[in-house]
């Protein structure tokens, strides 16, 4: 009996030798991270490099896993399932609220305080990464953003709302009808200082509509965030998509009526001058780059990531068009421009919490310099955003644009109000429903009505 019993315990020791040993081999291949992005081809090509120079210094492979399709729907899947979540991620503020609800984003506050992450602090005054006062808006207190622990820092930043233009297409204009400056119908370039008026950009954005050897050259496009440019017309005009409680569309606001309205008619109206959402098969970064649009809206970003530094044309910046006044216009009203404030966060099931931590601090250093000099958007390390490398590049155009940007930015902007509620998609969902079921029969419907529409089917999924 002693035998068998020996035996048997030898057995089990030697069971329990290879399951330890499995689970080390396992936990062995694990030696790498995921970091989940967006981005066409360029920027993917930045962030690789990033990540190939993490690994050259600690010797951790960085896999950078492009995003195909609608990110956040896509990573909303990915975070549900521990086998193909990712370590590192973006996110935004009309996501954060529900990945916070689920439990998804890890706690940075401790990492913060050990100085895993070194950010500059009144216990660290020489950190290397310093915060901008708008990342409180990634800190969650258990019941409201705004205060509380760190939950994501701010990769980037910028007035996403700005205007760029193409000079050529004025100067063709004013040619074409024999205009000469001091003439009445000459068109002067937009103030970089001082917005057009919402009715001036109308009226302009059409006059600037034309074909082209068949092909319609448009004075606007609307296509690549439509929805968010709607929100943003409305809080240009004092009000918000959203009720005071952030719930329920306001949609019986007149100022909302009133901003949807133009929003609709600069693709519907009489004097319309984009396309449709979702009918252009080309983006307005590409169209923009060639030739076929005069109006575009974006971030400081879209410079490089759609190659304008080469296009054949000159290439002018403004603030956004802004709703009448009862007043003149005047340099306080640049305001309007909305600010875009992605940010880089952990998933708090990933297994190699540790190493990416230790990435996100690496990015917040390295790879906000690597972007810097790219040209991308202002840094969300305000040591790097105020540094030469971002303020006073060698390229005087990029210099130009990295500063208009940075002083539009700190001083006339405002952020997004989104739901608390609902995700931003599950918004942008039902608003996109009935905007096209409205384009496909526009005489059958009013502004009111649809928004209206839009009220109840937002309210369906609250409730």
């Amino acid at each position: 009996m002693k035998k068998i019993k020996i035996i048997t315990i030898s057995i089990l020791f030697f069971l329990c030798f290879l399951l330890v040993g499995c689970g080390s081999n396992e936990s062995n291949k694990r030696n790498y991270l995921t970091f989940y992005v967006w981005g066409d081809s360029q920027e993917l090509s930045w962030y690789e490099a990033i990540a190939k120079e993490y690994e050259n210094q600690y010797g951790i492979e960085v896999k950078v896993q492009p995003n195909s399709g609608d990110y956040y729907n896509n990573l909303n899947i990915k975070l549900g399932s521990k086998k193909s979540a990712p370590d590192i991620f973006f996110t935004e503020m009309g996501e954060i609220q529900g990945q916070l609800n689920q439990k998804k984003l890890l706690n940075l506050s401790d990492y913060i305080k050990s100085g895993a992450i070194d950010i500059v602090s009144d216990s660290n005054p020489n950190g290397k990464i310093k915060l901008w006062d708008i990342n409180d808006c990634y800190r969650y207190d258990g019941n409201n953003l705004g205060s509380g622990d760190y939950y994501a820092l701010i990769k980037d930043w910028s007035p996403d709302f700005v205007m760029w233009y193409n000079k050529n297409h004025i100067d063709e204009y004013n040619e074409e009808n024999g205009f000469k400056e001091g003439d009445d119908g000459f068109v002067y370039y937009p103030s970089e200082e001082i917005p057009m008026t919402w009715d001036e950009f109308y009226e302009l954005s059409y006059k600037l509509t034309k074909k082209v050897n068949g092909v319609t050259r448009y004075g606007t496009m609307l296509d690549r965030v439509p929805w968010k440019h709607l929100m943003e017309f409305i809080q240009m005009n004092g009000s918000s998509l959203f009720d005071s409680e952030r719930k329920y569309i306001n949609s019986s606001d007149e100022k909302v009526i009133e901003a949807f309205k133009f929003f609709i008619d600069l693709q519907k109206g009489e004097k319309a001058s984009a396309p449709e959402i979702g009918v252009s098969s080309i983006g307005s970064g590409e169209a923009f780059a060639n030739g076929n649009t005069t109006f575009v809206w974006f971030g400081s970003w879209a410079y490089s990531n759609y190659f304008w530094n080469s296009v054949p044309f000159e290439i002018g910046m403004a603030p956004a068009p802004v709703p009448k006044k009862d007043r003149p216009l005047t340099k306080e009203d640049t305001y309007l421009a909305a600010s875009g404030l992605i940010s880089l966060a952990i998933c708090a099931d990933s297994p190699v919490k540790d190493e990416a931590v230790k990435f996100l601090n690496f990015y917040m250093t390295y790879g906000e310099e690597y972007m810097a000099k790219k040209g991308f958007n202002i840094p969300g390390n305000e040591l790097v955003a105020k540094s030469d490398i971002f303020r006073n590049p060698e390229n005087s155009r990029l210099r130009k644009i990295n500063n208009y940007f940075y002083n539009l930015a700190l001083n006339y902007t405002h952020s997004l109000t989104y739901n608390k509620y609902l995700s931003q998609i599950l918004v942008e969902n039902q608003i996109a429903k009935n905007v096209s079921t409205w384009f496909n029969n526009y005489s059958a419907e009013t502004y009111e009505s649809v928004l209206e529409k839009i009220r109840k089917d937002v309210m369906n999924e609250i409730d």
